[in-house]
């Protein structure tokens, strides 16, 4: 969200965890010559989980973000479905208001019940997709470059998969 700024994320197996910050920059650097004349900040490193939370909420207290849906960032999903969260949660927020009710735990309830199976299928079929390539790697390759051969040539599924891309799951 600036002219000046970017992250990078990406992801290395666990046996590679113990890169030091300058085996980190000469790494990126290595991989993406455009970035050569970048300034480093921070280099933060810390193993991902796919977390999704059995509970939303506990009495007046409710979590959200990362908090709540904890997702490889592979596909960059994690802070999209934080806004879909927010489209959710405020959209009850203005229906109990505008239908005179006050704004109690049940906003909570309806929130959890509303969104739940949206963020769980979407975190998972992330976290499947992390998980597959993961895998794959193992195998050289073989499944996924079957795999999206097949299915680059189904033009609904691309339509599908772009109209997910960009909207995300309908709410």
């Amino acid at each position: 969200m600036s002219n000046s700024e970017t992250s990078i994320v990406f992801s290395l197996n666990n046996k590679k965890l113990n890169l030091t910050e300058i085996e980190i920059k000469n790494f990126i650097l290595k991989h993406n010559k455009d970035l050569e004349k970048i300034k480093f900040g921070k280099i933060e490193k810390f193993n991902l989980n796919f977390i999704s939370s059995r509970n939303y909420y506990h009495r007046n207290i409710l979590l959200f973000g990362d908090g709540l849906h904890k997702i490889h960032p592979l596909a960059g999903q994690g802070f999209n479905m934080t806004l879909r969260d927010i489209k959710v949660l405020s959209n009850i927020i203005t229906e109990k208001i505008n239908l005179g009710l006050k704004l109690d735990y049940l906003v909570f309830e309806n929130f959890e019940k509303e969104i739940r199976h949206f963020n769980f299928i979407f975190s998972f079929g992330i976290d499947f997709i992390y998980e597959f390539f993961k895998f794959n790697n193992k195998y050289l390759n073989y499944y996924s470059n079957k795999m999206l051969t097949e299915l680059g040539k189904n033009k609904f599924f691309n339509k599908m998969v772009c109209k997910i891309a960009d909207k995300g799951l309908s709410i």
